[in-house]
């Protein structure tokens, strides 16, 4: 079965890919071989970042910075429907996210903020932060804070996203087993299929490993940094934001379904080696009662789930600060978006290379004959619950 392109992976990245692929005429099919966006994207909190998280004194990432600032307003553009691919049937949950200074970080404020406003006066940021009257302050912050301020960066339903992307490249998206793929010399061979396809682009985040390994490619292009995210359930007003502590962001919180909050940050990083989850949820409610001292928990419930980031490798296994698209061998680009509001630059920059190599569609129409895969569930839905004490 010939096509132009192999695309491996179901999530934010192999679907971008696929419709970059498919808008320029080219017969390019994904492979996904659990659930479209398990794993990374359905366990983000689905925030468009456009770099203020990473223009904080804490952090100094001038490069994520410039590589995130214009993504809130191109991904706006598509979930509106004025440029494509049309995203007008993704759910938006916020649109926009809050920067906070509690009380008792008079330090952070100096730190962060002085630092902040260095960036947006130098143009690095697209939107600037802006500093909201109290009476404008989310529920959640009232009595918790020294100030707010606000980002134009939008929240997302990962899920709702995932399908309205896949819904437009339907019929050219399939479940296979993974366990049954076969790298040759005349093709990818999964069970009794063979497919021969012109390029492959390998975006299968962690799954981008064992993809390389099989095919005789080096694994260690990747590093994983996994993560301990925490979900809080009850009644919980909407809150959507990071919490500034010493200059980085000791909590980010999202309110994806109402009454449940996603809690990443820092204190993902702190809870990622902690084993006992009942010492990563002691550890996690310590961190909120300190930075919401007034938020109510006495109905909550509290949950840990572990997370992969899987991304191009770099001194240190430090964060990338862009995206990573790679010719690791002939006819096979290797890609990392490192951040869900990077997945359009990945397919571009994929969208690139391949058409260097490719030149034009060969006007192939083949499919496999397997099933399209469903979407995978968000990390709530299969959550152990305690109660919080």
């Amino acid at each position: 079965m010939r096509l132009d392109v192999l695309v491996f992976g179901g999530g934010a990245a192999g679907l971008w890919c696929l419709d970059r692929l498919r808008r320029a005429g080219y017969h390019a099919i994904v492979l996904e071989s659990k659930a479209l966006g398990s794993g990374q994207t359905i366990q983000s909190q689905g925030i468009i970042h456009g770099g203020g998280k990473y223009a904080l004194r804490g952090v100094r990432d001038f490069a994520a910075v410039r590589a995130t600032s214009s993504m809130p307003e191109r991904w706006r553009q598509s979930l509106v429907g004025a440029i494509e691919p049309d995203l007008s049937g993704t759910q938006i949950i916020s649109t926009k996210c809050h920067l906070w200074l509690p009380r008792g970080s008079v330090v952070a404020r100096l730190q962060s903020f002085g630092f902040m406003s260095f960036v947006a006066n130098a143009g690095l940021l697209a939107t600037r932060p802006v500093k909201l009257s109290k009476a404008a302050w989310p529920e959640a912050l009232r009595d918790c804070a020294l100030a707010v301020y606000s980002l134009a960066e939008p929240v997302i339903a990962t899920g709702s996203f995932l399908r309205a992307l896949a819904a437009r490249q339907k019929g050219f998206i399939f479940f296979y087993n993974g366990a049954a793929i076969e790298f040759a010399a005349d093709g990818v061979r999964v069970g009794d299929v063979l497919l021969q396809p012109r390029a492959m682009v390998l975006a299968a985040g962690a799954g981008n490993g064992d993809l390389l390994s099989k095919a005789g490619l080096n694994a260690d292009l990747m590093q994983s940094r996994p993560l301990g995210m925490v979900l809080l359930r009850g009644e919980l007003p909407p809150l959507f934001g990071h919490c500034i502590v010493g200059g980085k962001t000791g909590l980010t919180i999202t309110t994806p379904v109402p009454g449940i909050w996603q809690i990443g940050g820092e204190i993902a990083e702190r809870l990622t080696h902690e084993k006992n989850l009942a010492a990563a949820r002691a550890v996690a409610l310590i961190e909120i009662r300190r930075w919401l001292p007034r938020l109510d928990l006495a109905r909550a419930e509290i949950a840990i789930y572990r997370a992969v980031r899987a991304e191009a490798r770099t001194a240190a296994s430090r964060r990338p600060s862009g995206v990573h698209a790679h010719r690791a061998a002939s006819g096979i680009v290797v890609a990392w978006p490192t951040k869900l509001s990077m997945a359009p630059v990945l397919a571009e920059e994929v969208f690139d290379i391949l058409e260097l190599d490719l030149k034009a569609p060969e006007g192939y129409d083949e499919t496999p004959p397997w099933p399209t895969p469903a979407v995978a569930r968000y990390p709530w839905e299969d959550a152990e619950w305690f109660a919080v004490n």
